[in-house]
């Protein structure tokens, strides 16, 4: 008797959106609602894109289990992946018929509870140990956000980013890599974002919104600290998030004492452990 092998089963495009909605009440998961709902909105905008969204067997319409692959151009494929189901031996196993390899993805952005599920994919699969990056996951209830306020020093303008802001936002990004300018530049042109300008309209601060739909590349030059603007920036983005009826959430680095005192005092809780590993 034949024992039939688990195999990956592409989801197709025009299905993306019932699986975002089975993420209708898992709205704050790293790899939930939002990050689903960024490729749609991508792939809107650049059909070319090179995004999968994968189901095991293609069985994703009760659980939601899924994994998205994206080549951004850069070193590493981004995978995403989640399920609604306690049990994650199908998102495992998911994984394990993707056979990822070191030089090949990056876990990017998962929730703590699947901590296990790569570092078992890790072991099974990879030459080299993964190297991973925990940050804590802060979250703003609509609540909060109605109450912030923007209001610029003198000699700042907030808009939009610019699609040639990039270089400048990449140059000092401390996560760079070969080709990251290119997700910055996908970052700005098809997703929220903010900008600080000064009087001569150089760019001097920022804060861009990730795939996974959270805060993230929060920057101030050097010559524009102690202004409140990193704050300001924070406060900016998420009411353009916030006005889209989609929750705010921002991971950060544990060692960033700076930037957790700065999101706690403005009154975002830390809900979870958010990992990237490669």
């Amino acid at each position: 008797m034949s024992v039939e092998m688990d195999s990956l089963v592409e989801i197709p495009r025009g299905d993306w959106i019932k699986l975002r909605d089975l993420y209708n009440k898992r709205d704050t998961d790293p790899h939930g609602y939002m990050c689903i709902n960024n490729f749609i909105n991508w792939v809107q905008q650049e059909p070319e894109l090179p995004v999968r969204v994968l189901s095991l067997n293609g069985d994703w319409q009760q659980e939601g289990t899924f994994v998205i692959a994206v080549d951004m151009g850069t070193k590493h494929q981004h995978l995403y992946f989640n399920t609604l189901s306690d049990d994650l031996s199908p998102v495992t196993k998911a994984l394990e018929c993707l056979k990822p390899s070191n030089d090949e993805y990056l876990f990017f952005g998962f929730s703590s509870r699947f901590d296990p599920v790569v570092r078992h994919i890790g072991k099974t699969f990879l030459t080299k140990e993964l190297n991973f990056v925990d940050t804590v996951w802060y979250f703003a209830s609509k609540e909060l956000v109605s109450t912030f306020t923007i209001e610029a020093p003198s000699g700042i303008r907030l808009d939009s980013l610019r699609i040639e802001d990039a270089e400048t936002v990449n140059e000092i990004w401390p996560h760079r890599s070969h080709n990251s300018v290119k997700v910055v530049r996908r970052q700005i042109q098809y997703s929220e974002n903010v900008g600080a300008y000064d009087e001569t309209g150089k760019l001097v601060a920022w804060c861009l919104r990730l795939t996974i739909g959270s805060l993230g590349l929060l920057q101030v030059l050097e010559s524009h600290k102690r202004l409140g603007l990193g704050n300001l920036m924070v406060r900016a983005l998420s009411k353009k998030i916030n006005d889209l009826g989609e929750p705010v959430v921002a991971p950060v680095v544990p060692q960033n004492t700076a930037s957790r005192r700065m999101f706690e005092k403005l009154g975002f809780q830390q809900i979870d452990k958010v990992f990237w590993a490669e």
